[in-house]
């Protein structure tokens, strides 16, 4: 089987269109369909239906399967091709979510510094959904990151470096600053800072009070955890946070929910089972296998 033919297949279903597949490759149409034919004589199945020109492409109990392994072995392949092209690399690539990478990195650049391999570490910054799609992808890897239920997949050596509970902050003369043990129910009229959509902060929350079958009011969208904070302080609202990211920090008061409310943040450090680190990289990986904070 051609590489470049499940390519093309695997595309087809994700654009749902031959011409903007043809487009997206820059080739002519009769290429993708050509592709498409190949595959279904190697498997002896039309793999993709079509009711009539303009309907949308159906695929068959074959074509299911070859589009999900399909993704796995392109996938797998663009990890190897990397791998096998950046055999002799003096880089890791790591993906930080911004919490995890804000919290973790300069313990891991200290560590790689005081190895004599600082300059081995080739950063990115990302969400944490993002980092782990990175990882799949072969785009990094290692991904240090956090989220709210633990990360779990037999690709990756994986290993948990804390869980720490969402708690709310408020301005430390606010109302609220005594209490402790609240119900999330009490989020109900209170006004929030918090992050883009897709941050863990905020997919907390969210699904915090869904479960209270309200929505949260977010009145400012903040781009940084520092800036939810400083705004926090300023008392122009509260915030729902990870507790060990503000530990120690002024002008806060710090308040728990009721035990069987809570959520927690679990942060994770993931490396890929294929990456084959060579005689440069052994180091780095070495301290990144075993880092605590």
């Amino acid at each position: 089987m051609d590489e470049r033919d499940l390519t093309y297949f695997c595309k087809l279903i994700e654009l749902g269109s031959y011409t903007k597949t043809a487009a997206f490759f820059e080739v002519t149409q009769p290429t993708i369909s050509a592709a498409i034919k190949r595959l279904t004589h190697k498997f002896n199945d039309p793999l993709i239906t079509k009711k009539n020109r303009k309907s949308k492409l159906v695929l068959t109990a074959a074509g299911k399967i070859l589009y999900h392994k399909g993704l796995k072995i392109i996938n797998d392949l663009k990890s190897l091709n990397y791998d096998v092209d950046h055999a002799n690399d003096k880089k890791i690539r790591i993906a930080f979510s911004g919490i995890a990478g804000n919290f973790y990195m300069p313990d891991i650049v200290l560590q790689f510094y005081r190895a004599g391999i600082s300059s081995m570490l080739d950063p990115s910054f990302v969400r944490s959904s993002s980092a782990i799609s990175y990882l799949a992808e072969g785009k990094v890897d290692v991904a240090v990151y956090s989220w709210n239920v633990p990360f779990s997949d037999p690709k990756y050596y994986l290993r948990i470096l804390e869980v720490t509970d969402f708690v709310l902050i408020v301005k430390a003369d606010d109302p609220l600053a005594g209490e402790d043990n609240i119900s999330v129910s009490r989020l109900r009229n209170l006004e929030f800072i918090a992050r883009d959509h897709q941050y863990l902060t905020t997919d907390a929350l969210i699904e915090a009070c869904r479960a209270e079958d309200f929505q949260p009011n977010i009145i400012y969208m903040a781009n940084t955890l520092e800036l939810m904070i400083s705004l926090v302080q300023r008392g122009m609202g509260v915030a729902f946070v990870p507790e060990n990211r503000i530990k120690d920090v002024s002008g806060i008061a710090i308040i728990h929910f009721n035990k069987s409310q809570r959520m927690h943040s679990y942060s994770q450090i993931a490396m890929r089972k294929s990456f084959i680190p060579n005689r440069y990289q052994r180091k780095g990986i070495d301290i990144l296998s075993n880092f605590k904070k």
